[in-house]
């Protein structure tokens, strides 16, 4: 049950990447680099989406149950979040290379 709320939780963002691989699908003919880092994104956004709901749903609890120490929960916590923090943004930085790839083709004039 505490694994389905920490799902419902997470079903927003889970939904969004789905909706977004689903039209970078779509839209690969017409831009595939920008539709293959936008994929590429979201596969990744689920994967730690996914990956933290089932360490605050099945995890956590199993291993409190068995009693783990508190102090390897924070631990864990702490690398976690380290890890997550670098992935959620190399997902950022792979939509904003999505957003100019293609676009550029030249350096621009400079701006006076």
């Amino acid at each position: 049950m505490v694994f389905l709320m920490a799902l419902l939780g997470a079903s927003p963002v889970l939904f969004a990447t789905l909706v977004g691989g689903v039209v970078a699908l779509v839209l690969w003919r017409c831009a595939p680099r920008p539709a293959l880092l936008v994929l590429i994104a979201c596969i990744l956004q689920f994967a730690v989406t996914s990956f933290g709901a089932w360490l605050q749903g099945c995890w956590l609890p199993a291993s409190r149950a068995a009693g783990e120490p508190i102090v390897h929960f924070a631990q864990l916590m702490g690398i976690w979040a380290m890890c997550s923090s670098i992935l959620h943004g190399v997902v950022i930085g792979l939509l904003v290379w999505a957003a100019f790839a293609q676009r550029v083709r030249g350096i621009p004039p400079p701006m006076v």
